[in-house]
């Protein structure tokens, strides 16, 4: 059976990482054999998580979630302080926590107010996230039980996280499926879509930086199963 952030074992261990206080725990097993981390990338709602989750299912592979793994850091008191700071008491909630719609307004477009504040936003929390996604893979790889990462993260190449990356897949799914899930799972407009990509790299940009590429134009076994001849050939390469 498959592991992913949702099995309780791994939740607990990866998780812990996300309280900067907390001590990790501790593993004396190193890793006997190469466990690859391979980045996902591709468009906004191009189904990276789905593909790397169903492949999960069958294969023994741990997938990192770096969406969630930056809603977590938005929580830590350090991290809204200075979100605080900079951006000031509106994009707070009636609790006091970080509202991640009135945050994005600020920073997903294309003026030159909001370009600087996505930068101003960046800058505070990506190192974090990346400090995060790094102690979840090395306590993942001490562990030595799975045979590969997925790492799926939306900005994996514009943050530098690339670099905690041995391969990078890149899912290619048509633009009307994009559309169509982003608008079925988050009530995303057509509008908002261009936003939040126009905050990314361009599809060909990433496509020409990824090791390989994923039609994900039929159905989600079939994306699975070429991700899985890619995990396969990794291992091949390595072997």
């Amino acid at each position: 059976m498959g592991s992913h952030i949702g099995n309780p074992l791994r939740q607990r261990i990866l998780l812990s990482f996300v309280n900067p206080h907390r001590h990790p725990p501790c593993f004396d097993v190193a890793s006997p054999h190469f466990l690859p981390v391979i980045g996902l990338v591709g468009g906004v709602g191009s189904g990276k998580s789905s593909i790397a989750n169903h492949l999960s299912s069958r294969r023994s592979i741990v997938v990192l979630d770096g969406d969630a793994v930056g809603h977590r850091v938005l929580e830590e008191v350090g991290i809204k302080d200075q979100i605080r700071q900079v951006f000031g008491d509106l994009v707070l909630n009636h609790c006091g926590e970080i509202d991640r719609s009135r945050l994005g307004s600020r920073v997903f477009g294309d003026s030159p107010q909001q370009q600087q504040a996505r930068k101003e936003l960046e800058t505070l929390v990506h190192p974090r996230i990346r400090a995060v996604l790094s102690e979840q893979i090395d306590r993942v790889r001490q562990l030595g039980t799975d045979e590969a990462i997925f790492l799926d993260a939306a900005v994996l190449f514009e943050a530098g996280w690339n670099e905690l990356c041995d391969s990078i897949v890149f899912v290619d799914t048509p633009l009307s499926t994009r559309r169509q899930r982003v608008a079925d799972s988050r009530g995303w407009s057509e509008e908002t879509l261009s936003k939040r990509e126009s905050s990314q790299w361009p599809l060909e940009r990433k496509r020409q930086h990824a090791n390989w590429t994923i039609d994900n134009s039929n159905s989600l076994d079939d994306a699975a199963g070429q991700l899985e001849q890619i995990l396969n050939a990794i291992h091949k390469q390595d072997s």
